[in-house]
């Protein structure tokens, strides 16, 4: 109860400190709130100021025109003047987001002449600077058309005044023109806000790697899912925040290098609902589950095919694909918000880390919408970007926590392990005697009626009857018969006894154990029409064998090939030597085994007889004999040619 209040109270308390964070980010890290004061088409330079201050307000714009500093008489005509970020393309104004303009801007000086810097940040997607008439740099080409975006610093000396021009071209990209307000200050002061700057940039991208790496080596080794997620959604973010260092190199790859970040993005956000639906068991509720994840790896999809295929062809739709992927973040981010919520009700655990993970998430990307044109960052990083990081660390947290309560549970699992082995094993003692006691009720019961049938026959030959030769050999056949079944359950009664035998070997002649065993099976394989066939080599082949154990593993590949053999088929029972290595196989002619069903016929259970009336557990006998033997059991068959079933035992030298 004391941990539930307390929950209860942390997590507002993380909102409001959250909410206070981004209210000091807007009034002491926001480009508008640095902007130098000015009017239309100027600003004025502080007298005093040594810090980086912004060109926002008071640009002329010239959307459809690439105008040079000779095109401007003395006295200019009124332009359209807006500030930077006004217009996140030039759609307002051209109907498309492809076309060019013109930025300019008078910067009066108020002070001594000095030395400035001009930081230009992120010019979309080729353009020129002229400073005070003349030519200060070009970014990728205007003619012919060549886009690349990049940072730029240009120095430059001012005196009472100074002009700053920009011609910018844009058939490439959904954003067009200068949609970031440039910096202004010392070389000095320009130095230090891009050190702050690569340096907040620097540490979320690369605690998000490194948090990435710990989890997709923990998956590696461990192949949980969890860690899999986490690991691909710290590395999707990881790889997303390195776009400022991408800049900065002016790599000339604009398509590619958007719709990297754009896919980058997304993956984040599918791998936080996975993450979520995982922790939340949101997968119980199938419905929403799948709409969500199809909805996510859609997003991925479009990201990359869009910016690339779509959009260089068809830039009416660039808005809407801007808005598209707009709105998937802030309906993942409600989705999350569901889960956590789900998860509360169910007492999840995780709930609360997820809850407050989601919950900052959707705030950060509620930031991002209330301060659209209000809000950019000097040093740090915009706020859906933040959001991208607290939902790296609170699954990191939570991952953190989902550890601490495994192990916590290994603890209690270890402590009252022994009692568990304890109790689990007296229950097994309890029903192996049970079965024991079971099976020697039915042994006692069965051979009851097995010795008045052996009565019944030692009473036939005794009662002075005449016999012919072969009823005698029937008579004969069936004693054997009944004295091998006591066999059997001897061996039951034994085991049932808790004194099941060991196997006992010794030196076997193969050649003459396999003619006793052929002659005593033959009149009971043949007695329904079959033809059964022994084929034995000239020299003696010797092993190391139970001739009971062979026995029954003879009896189960001879008669089973019996039960799946038609009437005029045969039965080949052979011995050969292969290598160091006696090799017995019963090949018969019967049906045959499908090759799906080859792999499966010496595994305990496994039947494909058509009445059902097979256990399974003949092959599955025949195979441990093998074993037992030191040898293994194979076969060999195709559908409607018969079967081969072998037994490799190894051989011994000579007989004793």
């Amino acid at each position: 109860m004391r941990k539930n209040i307390r929950l209860h109270w942390i997590i507002p308390l993380v909102f409001v400190a959250v909410l206070l964070l981004f209210y000091g980010l807007f009034q002491t890290d926001n480009k508008y709130t640095a902007a130098l004061p000015g009017g239309a088409g100027y600003n004025v330079l502080q007298r005093t100021s040594e810090e980086v201050s912004f060109l926002v307000d008071g640009w002329e714009y010239y959307p459809g025109q690439l105008l040079a500093p000779a095109d401007f008489p003395a006295d200019p005509p009124a332009a359209e003047t807006i500030y930077i970020g006004e217009y996140p393309n030039f759609s307002a104004y051209l109907g498309t987001p492809y076309g060019l303009a013109t930025y300019r801007i008078r910067l009066e000086n108020q002070g001594p002449p000095r030395e400035l810097a001009l930081y230009l940040p992120e010019l979309l997607c080729a353009g020129r600077i002229y400073i005070n008439g003349e030519l200060a740099g070009e970014q990728g080409s205007l003619a012919p058309y060549e886009p690349l975006v990049s940072d730029a610093v240009y120095a430059f000396r001012i005196e009472d005044s100074a002009e700053i021009l920009i011609q910018c071209a844009n058939y490439t990209h959904y954003y067009s023109g200068l949609y970031y307000p440039p910096a202004i200050g010392t070389p000095g002061a320009i130095s230090r806000l891009l050190v702050a700057r690569m340096a907040v940039y620097g540490f979320l991208s690369f605690t998000a790697l490194a948090i990435a790496l710990s989890n997709l080596a923990l998956w590696l080794r461990g192949r949980d899912p969890l860690a899999r997620w986490m690991g691909l959604l710290c590395f999707a973010f990881a790889l997303r925040m390195c776009y400022p260092f991408v800049r900065a190199l002016g790599l000339p790859l604009i398509r590619p290098l958007y719709a990297l970040e754009d896919f980058c993005g997304n993956a984040v956000l599918l791998c936080a609902i996975l993450l979520a639906e995982e922790l939340s068991a949101g997968k119980s509720r199938r419905k929403h589950w799948r709409a969500a994840v199809f909805l996510g790896v859609s997003l991925c999809a479009v990201s990359v095919v869009f910016p690339l295929f779509i959009l260089p062809y068809a830039p009416s739709f660039i808005n809407t694909y801007g808005l598209f992927l707009f709105g998937w973040k802030l309906l993942a981010g409600c989705y999350l918000l569901f889960l956590s919520l789900q998860g509360m009700k169910s007492n999840n655990p995780y709930a609360q880390h997820l809850l407050c993970a989601s919950g900052l998430f959707g705030l950060c990307m509620a930031a991002s919408v209330l301060a659209v044109n209000r809000f950019e960052p000097i040093r740090g990083a915009w706020p859906e970007e933040y959001g991208g990081f607290v939902l790296v660390v609170g699954f990191a947290v939570l991952m953190v926590h989902r550890g601490f309560l495994l192990t916590a549970e290994n603890q209690r699992l270890n402590l009252h392990l022994q009692d568990e082995v304890e109790r689990k094993t007296r229950a097994l003692e309890t029903l192996l005697a049970e079965r024991r006691e079971l099976l020697a009720n039915l042994i006692h019961d069965v051979k009851n009626p097995l010795t008045a049938v052996r009565s019944y026959t030692d009473l036939v030959r005794s009662g002075g009857t005449a016999l012919d030769d072969e009823t005698s050999q029937y008579l004969d056949a069936l004693a054997d018969r009944v004295d091998a079944v006591e066999d059997r359950f001897n061996s039951l009664q034994g085991f049932s006894r808790e004194e099941r035998l060991h196997l006992t070997a010794g030196s076997l002649c193969l050649n003459d154990f396999m003619q006793r065993f052929y002659q005593a099976n033959r009149p009971d394989i043949e007695l329904s029409g079959h033809t059964f066939h022994l084929e034995l080599p000239d020299a003696p082949l010797f092993v190391t064998g139970n001739p009971g154990r062979l026995q029954v593993a003879l009896e189960n590949l001879c008669y089973n090939a019996l039960s799946f053999t038609p009437p005029d088929g045969s039965i080949t029972l052979s011995l050969r030597r292969e290598e160091d290595w006696a090799l017995i196989s019963v090949a018969d002619t019967g049906v045959g085994i499908r090759p799906e069903d080859l792999p499966h016929v010496f595994k305990r259970g496994f039947t494909r007889r058509a009445d059902h009336s097979g256990d399974g557990l003949g092959l599955f006998i025949v195979h441990t004999v093998a074993l037992e033997h030191g040898g293994m059991a194979k076969v060999d068959s195709r559908p409607n040619e018969g079967a081969v079933f072998s037994l490799y035992l190894p051989l011994v030298s000579a007989a004793p």
